[in-house]
């Protein structure tokens, strides 16, 4: 058992992701879901947004979608055959990838829209929760 977390601790963030959005897809696609590609977009604006652009990592363009994509194409960069033999399904997988990426080609400009309303929620939630945290009082201990 410490092995195999030893082995997710040693995973790139894209690494971790790939896997995430492998058990994503696993799970909650279904054929009728007419927005399953939306679903999956706004599932990499959250991951880009809480882990990559804080560090500046795939947040070179002024233009979000492009950051995206660049975020995208980074994980395609971590796909060694070893590693994507161990994913649930890998031929669906790249599928839906696909299927993403001509989705964000179709409908940047809506999707650039989107983007922009959950940074803003992502930034008012990290300020409410710094505020939060640096408002609390301080726990005196009973004499």
């Amino acid at each position: 058992m410490q092995f195999v977390d030893n082995k997710k601790k040693s995973l790139s963030k894209e690494e971790k992701f790939i896997i995430l959005i492998d058990k994503y897809i696993c799970a909650e696609y279904k054929p009728e879901d007419d927005i399953f590609t939306y679903k999956l977009y706004l599932f990499f604006v959250g991951y880009h947004l809480k882990y990559f652009y804080s560090g500046n990592s795939y947040s070179s363009s002024t233009n979000n979608v492009d950051n995206i994509m660049q975020m995208f194409c980074g994980l395609f960069k971590c796909m060694k055959s070893n590693f994507i033999s161990n994913l649930q399904n890998k031929e669906f997988l790249f599928l839906q990838l696909t299927a993403l990426v001509d989705y964000i080609e179709g409908n940047q400009v809506r999707l650039e829209q989107v983007y922009v309303e959950l940074k803003a929620q992502y930034e008012m939630k990290e300020i409410n929760s710094r505020v939060t945290t640096a408002c609390k009082p301080i726990k005196r201990k009973r004499l």
